[in-house]
């Protein structure tokens, strides 16, 4: 599994899919292991983008498939882009923690055991099973508005497949004005605040675990 993400996202659709052509192409260009139709090798970066607008298709709820690309999964979170590719069906989630209602969204969303982790442990846990709900959700084309399963352990079995589920590290931090925390210079508000990512995967992929994904920057 290939996991690409940039800290310079421009909050916008055409810069998303400028980066995920580059993507690609970057793909294109690693040693993957990862099928890729080999005729696209050849394409030039317009070329490339045409390709994507012209063959990119989604399902009901919006999971994402262009022909000869694999399976791909994006997301974003403020000025962060991310996207993975996989030899199965994949779903990513990253998330910056921020001020929510967190009790009454795990209550309505998030199954007991979760909602008793949360409880127990806070605002971080919250933010590390959203994102692990969110990466499944998406790895099985499924909509946010359908029940889960309980993501707390490493495996588990949603619209008749069984998912590997696993936190990710990128190292990011961000730097906020819209939280409370320590004053910067300027006299604003600021506070570090953490990304919390998460990637499902198929169980029938050949990825074996976080030690077996291959991260870089798109920088």
């Amino acid at each position: 599994m290939y996991l690409l993400y940039t800290n310079e996202y421009k909050r916008n659709s055409a810069h998303s899919r400028e980066l995920l052509a580059r993507s690609i192409r970057k793909l294109i260009e690693s040693d993957s292991s990862i099928d890729i139709a080999p005729e696209l090798a050849a394409l030039t970066g317009e070329e490339l983008r045409r390709y994507i607008a012209d063959n990119i298709e989604f399902n009901k709820n919006g999971k994402p498939h262009i022909a000869g690309i694999p399976d791909y999964s994006i997301s974003h979170s403020e000025n962060t882009w991310a996207i993975i590719f996989s030899d199965a069906p994949c779903g990513l989630d990253i998330q910056y923690n921020k001020k929510a209602k967190l009790e009454k969204i795990a209550v309505k969303l998030y199954q007991e055991d979760e909602q008793e982790s949360v409880n127990k442990l806070g605002i971080d846990e919250f933010f590390r099973i959203w994102s692990r709900r969110e990466a499944l959700i998406k790895a099985a084309g499924s909509s946010v508005f359908y029940d889960a399963p309980s993501t707390m352990g490493e495996s588990t079995i949603y619209e008749g497949a069984m998912w590997r589920i696993y936190d990710v590290s990128l190292g990011a931090e961000i730097s906020s004005a819209d939280n409370a925390g320590a004053t910067s210079s300027d006299g604003s508000c600021r506070r570090e605040r953490w990304l919390y990512a998460a990637t499902a995967v198929r169980d029938d992929s050949a990825f074996g675990g976080t030690n077996n994904l291959q991260v870089s920057t798109l920088d």
